[in-house]
């Protein structure tokens, strides 16, 4: 007779993860009555997003109660690190689709419409979003990013109406693409160089100047790539090109709302880089940021 063993699993605090629960409950609940009740009245759709992001912000201050100690609470094998900044950012992007899902509504009224996968999309972009904003790992940080451009990409190419949401949608797509291509090879060289995607483990890996010569060059190069990546996202020079034709080709609501939490979201998570894992090469990436600023 063999003994059984038990399998334990990584404890996860559930309070912690309320505000991400409550925008995939809220997006699950959308999706679920967009497809069995049809004729659903359209402004419905955008006060259950609206009440959603609403009530993620609630959760978030019960949250920034609970860290009153200021020690950041990690979760799922430190993937995720929520502390007052990562609060903060995701008080901000469900702000943004609080006031994205109320001016949509209106929006789909005057264009007669219908549009409940919007208001998915809203919520499944803020999830990514705050995935970045408190993420800890680079590979968990790239996951949050797709999921964050992926809802873009469809966002912008909403208005099946008008040919220049096609193009916006396309354009988007293909150069997003190239920038998340850049990002994740970033990651690689930096894995390459200190063994690590966690950013604490890299901060401990670079701190005691364990990266041989050889690898420094790896090391800077990822980290390059890596703010071509982000660049892009917060439409820094000279990675600007797509904003104009995006943002005048995506819907209005579309576009406060990706000027706001996608650029939210990329300010977020260089800032969790640059502090976490890159303090101690400050030297290297602080000229090319300063270079960034005063170009954009």
């Amino acid at each position: 007779m063999f003994a059984a063993e038990t399998l334990v699993g990584p404890s996860i605090p559930w309070f912690t993860l309320s505000p991400l629960l409550t925008l995939l409950a809220g997006a699950c609940i959308l999706m679920l009555f967009g497809s069995l009740l049809p004729q659903w009245p359209r402004g419905l759709y955008g006060i259950v997003s609206a009440a959603t992001a609403a009530t993620a912000i609630v959760f978030c201050f019960f949250l920034w109660d609970n860290l009153s100690d200021g020690k950041p609470e990690t979760i799922i094998g430190d993937a995720l690190a929520f502390d007052h900044f990562a609060v903060l950012g995701t008080i901000t992007i469900c702000i943004a689709v609080l006031l994205a899902s109320l001016t949509t509504s209106d929006y789909l009224v005057r264009e007669n419409e219908d549009g409940p996968e919007l208001f998915v999309l809203y919520l499944a972009a803020a999830i990514g979003g705050i995935v970045m904003v408190a993420s800890q790992d680079l590979v968990v940080l790239f996951l949050g990013l797709e999921t964050l451009s992926l809802a873009l990409y469809v966002l912008a190419a909403s208005n099946r109406r008008r040919e220049e949401s096609q193009e916006a949608g396309l354009k988007y797509f293909i150069l997003g693409g190239f920038s998340s291509a850049f990002f994740l090879y970033g990651i690689a060289l930096i894995y390459g160089a200190t063994s690590h995607t966690n950013l604490g483990r890299i901060m401990e890996t670079l701190s005691t100047s364990q990266v041989f010569p050889r690898n420094d060059v790896l090391l800077l190069v990822g980290i390059g790539l890596l703010l071509v990546g982000l660049a892009f996202k917060v439409a820094a020079v000279p990675f600007q090109v797509w904003t104009p034709d995006v943002y005048q080709g995506a819907p209005t609501p579309v576009t406060s709302f990706m000027a706001s939490a996608g650029k939210t979201a990329a300010f977020a998570a260089f800032l969790r880089i640059s502090v976490t894992a890159l303090e101690s090469r400050v030297d290297d990436w602080r000229p090319v940021v300063w270079v960034l600023a005063v170009l954009s």
